[in-house]
C-alpha cells in the first residue's frame, strides 16, 4: 500500500517540474520582448535627437575651419573671442605676404558685458582689396558676417570688433626730371673708333652693329664666326676690316693665331698667308690692322713685303701702335697707301668706368688737337659703354667719324 502511494506521487512531481519550467520560458520571452523594446524606443529617440542638415553645414564648417583659429559648433551663442579674431587677421596677413607687424594698434574698451576690439592695420604695398576679402571670409568662416567697406565690423556673442586700415593718399606722379643740357665744349672735335678682336660674338656684333655711329669693325682671321661677322657689318653699314694677326716680341710664348705674319716667314708665303684671311671674310674688305705684331711692326722688310701684298686688296691700313719703335706707319705710306694710327687703347682693364674714363682723356686730347684714333674690343663691358656714351659725346659737339677721314694720305 505504501509502494501504491509513492508511486502515485511522482507524476505530481513532474507536473511541478513541468510548470516551473513554462515559467521560465514565459520570463525570458518575457526580458527579450522588454529588451527589443528598450532598443526600439531607443531607436526612436535616436532617430528623433539626429541632426538637421543645417547642423550638418554647421560641424562640417567647424571640421574644414583653418587651423589655429578658435571655433564653436554655435558661435552666435557662444560668441568668437579676441583670440580668434587676432588668429583670423594673422593668417590674412600671411595669406597676403605680411606679418603681424603690420598691425600697428589694438585696443579693448569694456561697455558692460561688451568687450569693443579696434585694430587698426597698415597694408604698406599690399593689394587693400586682397586683404580686407581674406579677413572677411575668415570670419565668415566661423559663421559671423562682418560689414565690409571702408573698415571691417562685426559682433559676435559678447565681443564687438572694428578693423580700420591706414589709408594712404596716392602719391603724385614725380616731375619728370630734365637733364641738364649738355654744353657744346667739344664743337669741331673728331674721333673715330676702331673695334679690334671681332669674330667671336655674333650677339655683340649685331648690339654694336646696329648703332648709327660710323665705325670700324676689326675681324680676326678663322675666329668661329669671323665670316659671319663680316656679313654682320656689312649688312648694317660698318667698315669691314683685317685684324691682320702678326708676330709679337713675346712669340712663341703669345700665338698671335692661324693666318699670322712671322718674320722667319718668306714673302711667297706671305702672300698666301693674305690672300687666305682675305677671302676668309669674304674677299672684301675696307682696311686692316694689326693683331699683336710688337715684333713684326718693327721690321721694315716684313712690313714692306705685308703692304705690297695688302694694296691689292686695300689701300688703308691703320697702325695700332703696339710698339712704339713700330715702322709700319712710314712703311705704309712709302708705299703710297692711305695710312693712320692708334692713339688710345681705351679697355685694357673690362671695368666700364675705366672705360668711360679712357675716353674722356681721349676726348679731352682730341680737343687739345683735333682729332684722335682710339681702339676699342669687342667686349661686352666695352660694348655697352659705347652704346651708352657716344649719343652722349655727339651731344657735346662730337663728331664721331670713319676712321679713314682721320688718315694721312
Amino acid at each position: 500500500m505504501q509502494q501504491l502511494n509513492n508511486f502515485s506521487r511522482k507524476p505530481e512531481d513532474n507536473n511541478k517540474k513541468t510548470d516551473i519550467k513554462k515559467l521560465l520560458i514565459v520570463g525570458a520571452f518575457a526580458v527579450v520582448a522588454a529588451i527589443f523594446a528598450s532598443m526600439g524606443i531607443l531607436h526612436f529617440l535616436l532617430k528623433d535627437d539626429a541632426p538637421t542638415p543645417k547642423q550638418k553645414e554647421t560641424v562640417q564648417a567647424t571640421v574644414n575651419a583653418p587651423k589655429d583659429i578658435a571655433k564653436d559648433d554655435n558661435p552666435h551663442a557662444i560668441g568668437l573671442d579676441k583670440r580668434a579674431v587676432m588668429d583670423a587677421v594673422a593668417l590674412s596677413l600671411f595669406d597676403n605676404g605680411m606679418d603681424n607687424s603690420s598691425i600697428k594698434e589694438t585696443t579693448e574698451t569694456q561697455d558692460g558685458d561688451v568687450l569693443k576690439l579696434h585694430i587698426i592695420i597698415d597694408q604698406g604695398e599690399a593689394d587693400i582689396k586682397e586683404l580686407k576679402n581674406s579677413i572677411a571670409d575668415r570670419i565668415r568662416a566661423m559663421n559671423v558676417e562682418p560689414e565690409v567697406g571702408k573698415s571691417i565690423s562685426f559682433e559676435s556673442g559678447n565681443l564687438s570688433t572694428i578693423i580700420d586700415f591706414i589709408e594712404r593718399k596716392a602719391e603724385k606722379p614725380a616731375a619728370p626730371v630734365k637733364k641738364p643740357t649738355v654744353q657744346r665744349n667739344y664743337g669741331g672735335v673728331k674721333i673715330a673708333f676702331v673695334i679690334d678682336d671681332c669674330g667671336y660674338s655674333v650677339p655683340l656684333a649685331e648690339k654694336l652693329g646696329k648703332v648709327k655711329y660710323p665705325l670700324a669693325m676689326a675681324i680676326i682671321p678663322y675666329t668661329p664666326h669671323s665670316k659671319e661677322s663680316a656679313d654682320i657689318f656689312r649688312r648694317l653699314g660698318k667698315s669691314v676690316f683685317l685684324h691682320q694677326p702678326m708676330e709679337p716680341k713675346s712669340y712663341p710664348q703669345n700665338d698671335p693665331g692661324k693666318g699670322a705674319i712671322l718674320l722667319n716667314m718668306p714673302e711667297s708665303l706671305i702672300e698666301i698667308s693674305l690672300r687666305k684671311n682675305v677671302e676668309d671674310l669674304g674677299g672684301k674688305i675696307d682696311g686692316f690692322n694689326n693683331h699683336m705684331g710688337s715684333g713684326l711692326t718693327e721690321s721694315r722688310e716684313k712690313m714692306q713685303q705685308v703692304f705690297s701684298v695688302m694694296k691689292h686688296y686695300t689701300d688703308f691700313y691703320v697702325d695700332s701702335y703696339t710698339s712704339p719703335k713700330t715702322v709700319a706707319y712710314d712703311e705704309c705710306q712709302k708705299e703710297g697707301m692711305t695710312c693712320a694710327i692708334n692713339n688710345k687703347f681705351i679697355d685694357n682693364e673690362s671695368d666700364p668706368e675705366y672705360i668711360k674714363g679712357k675716353i674722356m682723356d681721349g676726348v679731352n686730347l682730341a680737343k687739345a688737337n683735333g682729332s684722335i684714333i682710339m681702339i676699342g674690343h669687342l667686349r661686352e663691358a666695352t660694348v655697352n659703354v659705347l652704346i651708352e656714351m657716344l649719343p652722349e659725346l655727339e651731344a657735346m659737339g662730337v663728331d664721331i667719324v670713319p676712321v679713314k677721314e682721320l688718315a694721312a694720305r
